[in-house]
């Protein structure tokens, strides 16, 4: 009778032992995760898998590029509605005042509300969306509009809040936009600079307000930038510019009128029209996922109850092979002789 080795017997127990233990954490694995396979390696179809891996990275980047443009647009359309709003108000405000049967003092009393309205347009031209200034160019980091402490008008004096000229900031960049590629078959240009579209609007309620308070207001615009020009913005004399008060105070209303229709409402309307844009890219982009999350489930589920089962007979045979080993290793070698 041959011999049989005590190595060789050893060592096929232990084979037998590791390939068991290996299925019950195969199985296991199955079971908790819900995958058959985890990675590409371990399936004949590494390829078509690693490809839909790699798929669905590329669209969770773009669905958060997505989602980070929407969301800057989403607040220049808020800014935008806001403005509409009250330029409508500056404009009731103006046919209001335009009447001739409102006295000096009465058109005077008009004028605060006309200061607030500015001071929030200035506000909503500075807006910030996550730190970054949406309507200052390409320079995030520097608000749109400030005021000229250089070039206020000089007229009243002492100055109210009437004297201030609100400058659009010209520093390298200001009047540059930026265009985002947000998926591989659309770029959007998420910005256009604030004197684009809110310069006229800002500028007829500076002359609205002036008017309401008894000054004139002419503009220099022999420079790069409109400045006040003081020797021409002086303060009207009643009564007998009463009527040149009434025509400013139209003039200004048609400015602001102006700039809410060929400004305010065509910029909300390109807005709003990327942000349909992005909305028909989000939900290409949730149908690409669904598809690609279904073919590596095809690839990848596991059958739970399937591998529940195995599970079961990979433990019982691990605890077979266990017992034996065990039983076989504490005897002597003489049993084998």
């Amino acid at each position: 009778m041959a011999r049989i080795s005590e190595n060789s017997i050893t060592m096929r127990m232990l084979n037998d032992m590791l390939r068991n233990r290996e299925s019950v954490n195969k199985y296991s694995q199955e079971v908790s995760s819900g995958l058959k396979v985890v990675n590409p390696g371990d399936s004949k179809h590494s390829g078509t898998i690693a490809g839909m891996q790699e798929t669905l990275i590329k669209i969770e980047e773009d669905e958060l590029r997505v989602s980070n443009v929407m969301g800057f647009l989403n607040h220049q359309d808020s800014a935008l509605t806001q403005v509409n709003e009250i330029l409508t108000r500056a404009g009731e405000i103006a046919a209001q005042a335009s009447n001739e049967s409102n006295s000096e003092n009465e058109r005077f009393a008009l004028a605060a509300e006309v200061w607030e309205i500015r001071e929030h347009l200035v506000s909503l031209a500075n807006s910030q969306y996550q730190g970054r200034y949406i309507f200052s160019g390409g320079t995030d980091d520097t608000p749109a509009y400030s005021i000229d402490t250089g070039n206020p008008f000089t007229v009243p004096a002492p100055a109210t809040v009437a004297n201030r000229y609100y400058r659009y900031d010209t520093a390298d960049g200001a009047d540059e936009t930026r265009d985002v590629q947000v998926t591989t078959d659309l770029e959007v240009t998420i910005n256009k600079p604030a004197n684009q579209i809110f310069q006229n609007a800002i500028e007829g309620l500076t002359e609205l307000g002036r008017a309401l308070e008894g000054y004139r207001t002419v503009y220099d615009t022999s420079g790069a930038l409109p400045v006040p020009d003081n020797a021409a913005s002086t303060a009207y004399v009643f009564p007998a510019d009463f009527t040149a008060q009434s025509t400013d105070i139209r003039t200004a209303m048609d400015k602001i009128e102006l700039a809410r229709a060929s400004e305010i409402i065509p910029e909300r309307t390109v807005v709003a029209g990327k942000l349909r844009r992005l909305e028909t890219a989000e939900n290409l982009l949730s149908l690409s996922k669904t598809s690609a999350e279904s073919v590596l489930n095809d690839f990848q589920a596991a059958d739970v109850i399937e591998s529940a089962s195995f599970l079961t007979e990979a433990q019982t045979a691990l605890n077979a092979s266990l017992q034996i080993t065990t039983r076989l290793l504490g005897q002597s070698i003489l049993d084998y002789l």
